[in-house]
């Protein structure tokens, strides 16, 4: 005897014997307009312990199956009322995605018969006189047949419940990802940018936030790949973003943090080619961190020049923090200047041809025909024209940034959570930084946090951070290191005169700087008072670059902490600063 046929059913894994499935009863439609016939079939097939219904003709056997649908139909072909072509139409119709078999009845020998037999919906054939024999043959095939039919809808209906799940699912996460990733100031009318990625979740990564100095953070990227994947990574380099920047970190402690989460957390061959830029408050200074982005764009604001500054690190997640260069590239913006920052899905762009569109293509949009304010609408609807209906093979993000220069503080407005309500409180705290401590950290984060946690002041945590920035750089930079400012006025001075800073540092034997912070409440609100000092000879009264030099400079000096503070005293000799800032 031959092994049953098992065919896997889905589910708990279940499994069907068609020879058992064979020998149920099973319900029949039997049509034939000659009697004899009728009595033929109805005895082969009831004694094998099948029901039987029949009919005369094939009016009545569609009124029959729409009665009670049967499990298989045997149909005659030459019929009155309703020959057996149309019946077996109908039936089909009636049965919807229900598979049930057809065989017809026939004594018709020629190929074009047998061909409108299949036409009409049939599935078999059996030719008069009947033989038992193949009869039943024919039914297990059938039988067979509407079997895999059933398993092959049954798992159709199981893919598409999972595949409604799956959707479910991403659209959940697709929620969590845009409230984590894209919280920042996108929206700033400094940014404008094109996203278009391939899967539901970028590959790519557009961020933005603002400094506690009011300047402008943005960090594009480009994970290696794309879809779900990538989004794991996204979430932690965008958490690490958005705090670190809030709170006032350098460019170069950011790499790092990402860098180092990235390298500890994703398998090696998820990376994450990285570039930062920042723009400082006044819109005139520009820093570059960029580790394997295609080159960022400066357009000059008169000519057709553009400025390019390549990558100069690896991607992030490559190497170990010990291995990561942290520096910074300095540029400094004219007026009118604009960025342009792209992954390289823009270059690698396709047409129906199979060209890209690359960089000469994407230099032309930007130093030819439309003038500055349309041309990063014309860059995109380039790029529309040259892909066509093209399939997009790779996610596609371009950014374009329009420094303000000569801007102005913005409302203290901070991306950090506000911290629990505290009443005013007295305190005084002080911190003083050795020069081995000057080379190695940033205070002012640390301070401002501080500051936050111990009165809650994060609503004036932007205003109270440029007033400490301000007088601590100007007390490292003018006090111990005796830099001028006037060096700021040129576009390569200005790079000269952070090439200086750095050097000086690593080379400075002695010196120290102070911060003292001390706070006096009152009924409503409070009053912060902070001084620093410096081991310097007096930079604030005697230096020919102090305070007034850095202002005209930069915008900065003792012009801009008056703006900010309710009185700015400098003690003799010029190195003891002190600010009072009140806050209601």
């Amino acid at each position: 005897m031959a092994e049953p046929v098992r065919v896997p059913m889905s589910g708990a894994g279940a499994q069907l014997t068609l020879e058992t499935a064979a020998r149920e009863p099973l319900r029949f439609l039997i049509v034939d307009d000659e009697r004899i016939n009728l009595m033929v079939l109805r005895a082969i097939l009831e004694h094998d312990g099948h029901r039987v219904i029949q009919a005369a003709d094939g009016l009545e056997a569609v009124a029959a199956f729409e009665r009670d649908p049967p499990d298989m139909v045997l149909m005659d072909v030459m019929m009155p009322v309703l020959d057996g072509y149309e019946a077996a139409r109908r039936i089909k119709t009636l049965a919807g995605a229900r598979f049930v078999p057809v065989i017809f009845l026939t004594a018709l020998t020629d190929e074009h018969s047998l061909a409108r037999c299949v036409e009409a919906g049939g599935d078999d054939f059996l030719t008069k006189p009947y033989s038992r024999v193949i009869l039943r043959s024919k039914i297990s095939a059938l039988l067979r047949l509407r079997e895999l039919y059933r398993v092959r809808e049954q798992q159709r209906d199981e893919i598409l419940f999972h595949h409604r799940r799956l959707q479910q699912e991403q659209a959940i996460a697709e929620r969590i990802f845009n409230k984590v990733v894209h919280r920042g100031c996108l929206d700033s009318p400094s940014i404008r940018y094109l996203i278009s990625p391939v899967a539901l979740f970028n590959g790519d990564l557009l961020l933005a936030a603002r400094r506690p100095s009011g300047g402008l953070l943005v960090l594009l990227g480009d994970f290696a790949g794309h879809g779900l994947p990538a989004a794991v990574g996204a979430l932690p380099t965008a958490e690490i973003f958005y705090v670190m920047t809030a709170k006032g970190y350098a460019v170069g402690d950011i790499v790092a943090e990402i860098n180092h989460k990235l390298k500890t957390a994703l398998p090696p061959e998820l990376f994450l080619a990285t570039c930062l830029l920042e723009l400082d408050v006044s819109g005139t200074s520009l820093a570059v961190w960029n580790g394997g982005i295609p080159d960022v764009l400066i357009r000059a604001a008169h000519g057709k020049s553009l400025r390019r500054l390549p990558s100069r690190h690896l991607p992030l997640g490559v190497v170990k923090n010990s291995e990561l260069d942290r520096s910074v590239e300095l540029v400094r913006l004219d007026a009118g200047d604009r960025i342009y920052v792209h992954t390289d899905g823009l270059t690698e762009a396709v047409n129906a041809v199979g060209d890209m569109f690359g960089e000469q293509r994407l230099h032309r949009c930007l130093t030819e025909g439309v003038g500055a304010e349309d041309r990063f609408e014309a860059l995109c609807a380039s790029l529309d024209r040259f892909r066509g209906d093209i399939e997009q093979r790779d996610d596609i993000t371009l950014l374009e940034l329009t420094p303000v220069v000569g801007g102005k503080i913005p409302a203290t407005d901070s991306t950090m959570p506000g911290a629990l309500p505290r009443r005013p409180a007295h305190w005084r705290v002080t911190l003083e930084l050795k020069v081995d401590a000057l080379r190695q950290a940033n205070p002012l984060p640390p301070v401002l946090q501080l500051v936050t946690e111990l009165q809650s002041l994060n609503e004036h945590r932007e205003r109270i951070y440029m007033v400490v920035a301000e007088m601590f750089n100007n007390a490292l930079e003018h006090g111990l290191l005796r830099l001028d400012s006037a060096l700021k006025d040129s576009p390569s001075g200005f790079a000269e005169y952070y090439q200086r800073r750095e050097q000086a540092i690593a080379t400075l034997n002695e010196g120290w700087i102070s911060i003292e912070l001390a706070h006096e409440p009152f009924t409503h609100g409070g009053q912060l008072s902070i001084q620093v000092r410096d081991s310097g000879p007096g930079y604030a009264r005697t230096a020919p670059a102090g305070f007034a030099a850095n202002a005209a400079a930069s915008g900065r000096g003792l012009e801009l902490l008056r703006t900010l503070c309710k009185s700015v005293i400098v003690h003799e000799p010029g190195n003891h600063v002190e600010a009072v800032y009140e806050w209601p």
